[in-house]
């Protein structure tokens, strides 16, 4: 098999809790990310999906080693950034880019255009030059901006202008994979599917790989190849897009599906609903995490932790009766 270009492996994040307590020397963690794999291949856009707090875009920034894991590895083109030397580690992060969630928040004020996409090429070394400035006025108009636009300053543009600017300073040190930290959720739907469309057009002109970070599942089947689901900090479910969509074999998949908005009430499919609120990661239920919220559950589940495994080619789900729910509903186990 061809090795894949980013390979997570048994990814781990707790955060410890500050104690009210001086003299309490225990402190409880937060476990925003519990033992997460997964692959992306080149030019491949993996889609992350999962609701609101469930370590999205934690998983997103230990990838880019902007926080140190607490356990695991992740493995770039076979050498792992975890363990990597500081200096070789600043020199692989000219291949490992980023596209932030709000565009008002992650653009410098008090720089110009040109100054924030040329930005990462300067941290690598590079020197302001004529050829430079040619080079950002370049990707201006290639993410369908002016140059002329070069020597404005950020809060001269619209959430899509601010976005675009976003997606040039991410691709202006020509990386191999990009991770899009819900990188269009702050933006109208129309402005929404003209930013999806130019990224799908920069992966197919540059070749680049993408960690698509979202919960709108409209987005996601537009742009994904596969589709990773998280729950409380764990996968639940991986598979292609075609057969998430048309065969959830996860409670949770089949209930995030059935919550997606659609044009007709007589169009919605007869899944799993979600219910309740998801438990908080500092006292995550034992076994199964979604068996509270599952309308599924058995005593096994309960106790027993279910583990990712493979039904059948590329499509992995950790459920205890994953069998039994091909084509919505599962019946009771008896």
């Amino acid at each position: 098999m061809t090795q894949p270009l980013l390979a997570v492996e048994g990814l781990v994040k707790h955060f410890a809790l500050k104690s009210e307590n001086w003299f309490d020397r225990s402190r409880p963690l937060v476990r925003a990310v519990d033992n997460v794999s997964f692959s992306v291949g080149h030019r491949e856009t993996l889609a992350l999906v999962g609701e609101s707090g469930c370590g999205k875009s934690t998983t997103g920034r230990l990838i880019l080693q902007l926080i140190d894991p607490t356990a695991g590895a992740v493995r770039f083109e076979g050498a792992d950034l975890v363990t990597m030397a500081p200096q070789a580690l600043r020199r692989a992060r000219k291949d490992l880019q980023i596209i932030f969630q709000d565009p008002h928040a992650s653009l410098n004020p008090r720089m110009s255009v040109e100054d924030i996409i040329l930005e990462p090429l300067y941290a690598q070394g590079e020197r302001p030059s004529a050829a430079m400035r040619t080079y950002a006025g370049d990707l201006l108009e290639k993410v369908g901006l002016s140059r002329r636009h070069a020597q404005r300053f950020a809060h001269e543009f619209s959430g899509g202008q601010r976005q675009r600017i976003g997606i040039a300073r991410a691709i202006a040190p020509k990386p191999k994979f990009v991770i899009c930290d819900e990188a269009v959720s702050a933006l109208d739907v129309s402005v929404q599917a003209q930013i999806i469309n130019l990224l799908q057009d920069l992966q197919e002109e540059l070749g680049m790989s993408y960690l698509f970070i979202g919960h709108d599942l409209a987005v996601v089947r537009h742009i994904a190849d596969r589709v990773a689901v998280m729950y409380l900090g764990r996968i639940v479910e991986t598979a292609p897009k075609t057969t998430i969509y048309a065969a959830p074999r996860h409670p949770y998949t089949q209930a995030l599906l059935a919550s997606a908005p659609v044009p007709h009430p007589r169009l919605r499919k007869t899944r799993n609903r979600l219910r309740g609120e998801m438990p908080s990661p500092l006292n995550p239920p034992s076994g199964c995490h979604f068996h509270p919220r599952c309308p599924l559950a058995q005593d096994v589940c309960k106790t027993d932790d279910p583990v990712l495994r493979t039904l059948e080619s590329g499509h992995e789900v950790a459920c205890h009766f994953a069998e039994l729910t091909a084509g919505g509903p599962a019946p009771r186990p008896s």
